[in-house]
């Protein structure tokens, strides 16, 4: 427990969400460290942490006609929070098979990171507790039921009924977007849309970026390939395989984000669906897709020069590895 986060009094419920920010950021780092993460760093958390402020402030004006202000002001900072914290733990299989990619477990890491920041603020809450300070600046049940939420609401599942091909065997959805069940608050869907919004928020350099990162993070026994097209001592064939399979998922991926936007944005209001349509999730269109086709190599004769060529971070300048 960090309790130098501490020591002086929040005076206003967003300083004391700061106070958990502070210890989120620092977990993050030290599992970057540990467990040799290159997608889900502070980066990938700054950026949702970024996209989720993006997307409240466009639907504030909305959100605001249903809510008090004082309500609207908490629900934004707890967003905020969450946008942040929603990776803080990385959990993958212990044993993963030898030359093949890490695995998750679908949903493991997000409830683990909803338990171990759950816990933190409780420890927090009670801490603060004995100073006496206005209770408005303490988390209240509610707050900790919508951090809950939000941060479950990033799990993603593979689609069973999604159309299988050759090298693309799983649809990667969001199922909580899906539910027709009234959410705790509109935090849940904010957070979910924000965290897969890189293509539709940022674009097509974005959303390569992230898919070579996350490639790179499942594949350490590959980092030598993406940092500096380095093939020796690799089983060439394998090793197209492997690359062929991610550039056809990038593809396929971003395919589906398009395809499932309007599904995604069901639950909100009319006015709200237009203005994530044509305010905030800009670049998911067929433009968008037809320039990523065009940028990623997915034919099957495609040269293990070629797929190395693209998958190299250190031919796209606009990327920076720091190990």
């Amino acid at each position: 427990m960090r309790q130098n986060y501490w020591n002086k009094n929040p005076s206003s419920f967003a300083e004391t969400v700061q106070l958990v920010k502070n210890y989120v950021v620092d977990e993050i780092i030290q599992e970057t460290k540990t467990k040799q993460l290159y997608y889900h760093t502070l980066d990938h958390s700054l950026a949702v942490q970024r996209r989720t402020k993006y997307i409240f402030q466009e639907l504030e004006s909305i959100l605001s006609q249903s809510r008090s202000s004082q309500e609207l002001e908490r629900l934004k900072i707890l967003a905020d929070l969450c946008g942040l914290a929603h990776d803080m733990v990385q959990l993958f299989c212990l044993h993963p098979t030898v030359g093949k990619p890490r695995q998750h477990i679908s949903g493991q890491s997000e409830i683990e990171t909803a338990n171990k920041l759950l816990r933190y603020i409780q420890d927090l809450n009670q801490q603060l507790a004995t100073r006496q300070l206005t209770k408005s600046i303490l988390f209240n049940n509610r707050d900790r039921q919508i951090i809950e939420d939000a941060i479950l609401a990033t799990i993603c599942k593979v689609d069973p009924q999604a159309k299988k091909t050759k090298y693309i065997s799983t649809s990667i959805y969001q199922p909580y977007l899906y539910d027709p069940k009234p959410k705790i608050s509109i935090v849940g869907s904010i957070v979910a849309l924000a965290d897969l919004g890189a293509l539709g928020m940022e674009g097509v350099e974005s959303y390569i970026r992230d898919g070579i990162l996350i490639f790179l993070e499942d594949n350490l026994d590959l980092k030598k390939l993406v940092l500096n097209g380095q093939i020796a001592n690799l089983d060439q064939m394998i090793v197209k395989i492997r690359l062929l399979t991610m550039a056809k998922f990038i593809v396929s991926f971003a395919k589906q984000r398009y395809a499932r936007f309007e599904l995604e944005i069901s639950g909100f209001t009319p006015i709200a669906r237009q203005i994530l349509r044509e305010k905030v999730f800009t670049y998911l269109n067929p433009e968008s897709i037809a320039k990523i086709e065009k940028i990623v190599p997915t034919d099957d004769n495609t040269s293990l020069e070629t797929l190395v060529d693209f998958f190299n971070l250190n031919k796209k300048s606009n990327f920076v590895v720091d190990y």
